[in-house]
C-alpha cells in the first residue's frame, strides 16, 4: 500500500502545480497550496511519478519552479522552495525521522550530533 501524495509549500506565497504519472492509466493530481502549508491526496496509488511542477504566484509576477523530474519514482512527499528572490524549485523531501545520536570526539572533548 503507498502512502498519500504531500507537496508542502516552504515558501510565503501561493502555489499550484501538477503531479504527473508514468502511465496514461493514472490521471494527474492538480494541487493549490497556501503559503507555508501542505497538500495531501486522499490516495497516492501505486503508478511511478515523472514530474512534479509548480507555479509559484508572488507580487512580482508568476514563477514557474524547475520541476522535480525523473524517470519513474514512488516517492511522495515533495517540497516547494524558494531558492533565492523568485528562484523556486521543486525537491523530494528528505526522511524526517530522528535518526540515532552519534557522538564525535575530538581533541578530548565530545560533541553529540543530534541530525
Amino acid at each position: 500500500m503507498s502512502q498519500p501524495l504531500e507537496i508542502v509549500n516552504s515558501t510565503d506565497h501561493i502555489i499550484k502545480g501538477e503531479v504527473t504519472y508514468m502511465t496514461i492509466f493514472c490521471t494527474s493530481h492538480y494541487f493549490f497550496v497556501k503559503p507555508n502549508s501542505k497538500w495531501k491526496s486522499e490516495k497516492r496509488g501505486i503508478c511511478p511519478i515523472v514530474e512534479v511542477s509548480a507555479e509559484i504566484k508572488t507580487p512580482r509576477g508568476i514563477f514557474t519552479a524547475k520541476p522535480y523530474i525523473t524517470i519513474g519514482t514512488t516517492h511522495s512527499r515533495f517540497e516547494v522552495v524558494e531558492l533565492r528572490e523568485n528562484i523556486f524549485k521543486v525537491t523530494k523531501m528528505r526522511n524526517t525521522e530522528v535518526e540515532k545520536t552519534s557522538v564525535i570526539k575530538n581533541h578530548n572533548h565530545s560533541f553529540i550530533d543530534q541530525r
